[in-house]
């Protein structure tokens, strides 16, 4: 028996459930079985298939991000009646790529669920969850997977190495660093990308208001002061949210350079 099953049965047997949960460190399809069984028997009690329940909305991301089309449609069903026990469930994944728009549609039924109606939200990033979302729901964290780690690390290093170029060749980067349009090849990698990103220059703001841990052949301390990381740290955030909804990649990323370094 796994986790996600251990903490629902807790919350059922204690009567604690919710209708929102949060599950982090995870993506639909690793956790999918231990899911099936733990949504038929704490809220639907049959033994129905997840994907073959009518009373049960999967939303997954499309080219990296969250169609609004899709979360349309969805409140629509919600707004229907239910076919078992008057019960509806909808499972999210990737939930911290909505976008505003998206997020503004999905808030209400957040903060006010009809009666039955049950959310299920997926990260693999909880930091990225918008804060408004995380204090509605229930909370459950799974360990990564030994593979999820090593991807995670290799999004690190190859984040650095772009980082390292761009800081290098500044707005130059754009004819310099062709190998940029490589490693980011879909919008998914733009945005983990950019989440690595963020999390470096806030570190490097750390460190440079508190004085401490400065390693001074690092490229962002050797090209940057408080004010230009500052900077950039809005910079990031703003594509973090442009990203959902960019339309070539390319040209996102030659604007985003330009940003940065123009």
């Amino acid at each position: 028996m796994k986790k996600i099953y251990q903490y629902f049965e807790k919350l059922y047997n204690e009567n604690r459930m919710t209708q929102a949960f949060l599950i982090g460190n995870v993506v639909y399809d690793d956790i999918k079985v231990e899911l099936e069984k733990t949504i038929n028997d704490f809220i639907f009690k049959n033994n129905i298939e997840l994907e073959e329940n009518p009373d049960i909305y999967i939303i997954k991301t499309e080219d990296g991000y969250l169609s609004k089309e899709k979360i349309k449609e969805l409140l629509n069903n919600l707004s229907h009646t239910s076919q078992f026990n008057n019960t509806k469930l909808y499972i999210i994944e990737d939930c911290e790529k909505m976008s505003d728009t998206v997020y503004n549609a999905m808030l209400k039924t957040l903060e006010e669920p009809s009666p039955g109606i049950y959310a299920i939200l997926l990260t693999n990033n909880i930091d990225a969850v918008k804060p408004t979302i995380v204090s509605r729901c229930q909370k459950i964290f799974v360990n990564s997977s030994k593979e999820r780690k090593e991807k995670d690390e290799n999004i690190v290093i190859e984040s650095t190495e772009i980082i390292e170029n761009l800081e290098k060749y500044g707005i130059e980067s754009i004819a310099k660093f062709n190998k940029i349009y490589t490693i980011i090849n879909d919008r998914e990698k733009f945005l983990k990308v950019l989440y690595v990103m963020m999390d470096k220059y806030k570190d490097a703001l750390y460190e440079l208001v508190n004085d401490e841990n400065i390693k001074k052949d690092d490229i962002i301390f050797m090209k940057n002061d408080i004010n230009s990381i500052s900077k950039k740290i809005l910079i990031i955030d703003k594509y973090i949210s442009l990203t959902s909804n960019y339309l070539n990649k390319n040209l996102t990323i030659d604007r985003f350079i330009i940003e940065m370094w123009g």
